[in-house]
């Protein structure tokens, strides 16, 4: 019996969840949820699968079950975490959707509520915190570390034993070379190349990388 999925998201992030769903016989897409509050969606359909309404709305029309399951498609960091919460405290349970051609290692942890897409790569020992998305073309190296709400855009690239903190973007086609640390809500602009530890907030770009 299929594992019913509700998402949380509406754009180009829910559109990713479904196309992995779509090759993933276990899991059945029974909505999607409007976090924008734009009522011209409500009773749309989007790739088939309809969109139920606000958040508000959606959980009075699904509330958590045993088959039920939940992830949280939308880029905003201070939105989705707001979301996880609201969920956790209403009880429902988060789970991870995994493009079938992602690659990810026999020995990588993954945790709840990420998004991984076709051609990821997560090498053996890595950790993927709750709440991840990992574009396209990705690849998290060897013994890397990331925490809760990271998102690694397309084609970017971390080397071994690097850690992102909490909330850490990666634009596309940015590189963190082993052994540096990008901590909590730092921003790594598009094809910028990181040296050496990015201090807590900041955004850097440019090759090497810097403040900007």
């Amino acid at each position: 019996m299929a594992t019913r999925l509700l998402v949380f998201g509406a754009g180009s992030q829910a559109r990713y969840v479904l196309e992995s769903a779509r090759h993933i016989a276990s899991l059945e897409v029974i909505g999607l949820v409007d976090v924008c509050d734009n009522p011209s969606l409500w009773g749309e359909a989007i790739g088939g699968v309809p969109v139920l309404g606000n958040v508000e709305s959606a959980l009075d029309q699904v509330p958590p079950g045993p088959d039920l399951r939940v992830v949280t498609a939308i880029g905003d960091r201070a939105a989705k975490r707001g979301l996880v919460q609201t969920l956790e405290a209403r009880g429902y349970h988060f789970t991870s959707v995994i493009h079938p051609r992602a690659c990810i290692a026999s020995t990588a942890e993954i945790g709840a509520g990420c998004i991984i897409n076709g051609g990821a790569t997560v090498e053996t020992e890595a950790r993927i915190g709750d709440h991840c998305i990992i574009h396209s073309g990705a690849v998290i190296e060897h013994d890397g570390e990331l925490d809760r709400f990271v998102n690694v855009g397309p084609g970017a690239t971390t080397g071994g034993r690097v850690r992102l903190g909490s909330g850490v973007i990666l634009y596309a086609g940015a590189v963190v070379l082993p052994d540096c640390t990008v901590h909590d809500d730092a921003v790594v602009g598009a094809g910028a190349v990181v040296l050496r530890d990015v201090p807590a907030g900041t955004t850097v770009v440019g090759v090497p990388a810097r403040p900007l």
